[in-house]
């Protein structure tokens, strides 16, 4: 069941992700003719890139601890199983960090922020900041995901 849901999860990111990477692609083509060709500024083109290219990194990134998409430092011998599992163990004790930074202090700040206005498209600052703790409580559900199938094959092969 619960990886069902990431997968549902999963996939809910990917779309929303292509159609917010679209939008940004289309503000960001939209200022640029606006302001090459048509020599006109659009002041709120700018901060909705932004406040969509902020959602991209840190819930994409969640994607990312999903997929197995992000760097890593291959220095142990994983392949061997009594090396893979401790390697395992600090890799999800470390993104559990992660988690309770971007979670709780994301969460904070998001709150602090929420009074500010972002006056060029009319929304609170909260907006632009809630994809920390977004990402967090994303980024959690994953890693419950990875250790039930490290606890479901501590030993078992890498994937290849």
């Amino acid at each position: 069941m619960l990886h069902r849901l990431c997968d549902g999860l999963a996939g809910l990111i990917r779309n929303v992700v292509w159609i917010a990477f679209a939008g940004m692609i289309a503000t960001v083509g939209l200022q640029i003719v606006a302001r090459n060709l048509l020599d006109a500024q659009i002041i709120w083109t700018s901060d909705v890139a932004l406040l969509l290219f902020t959602w991209l990194i840190f819930v994409g990134s969640a994607l990312g601890l999903r997929t197995g998409s992000h760097y890593f430092v291959d220095m142990l011998p994983t392949h061997i199983p009594w090396v893979r599992l401790p390697v395992e163990i600090i890799s999800i004790v470390s993104g559990f960090c992660v988690v309770w930074i971007l979670s709780v202090d994301g969460w904070m700040l998001a709150s602090l922020r929420a009074s500010g206005e972002v006056q060029s498209i009319g929304i609170s600052r909260f907006w632009m900041y809630l994809p920390l703790p977004v990402s967090g409580v994303l980024m959690a559900v994953f890693l419950i995901e990875m250790i039930v199938n490290l606890v479901r094959n501590p030993f078992g092969k890498v994937p290849a």
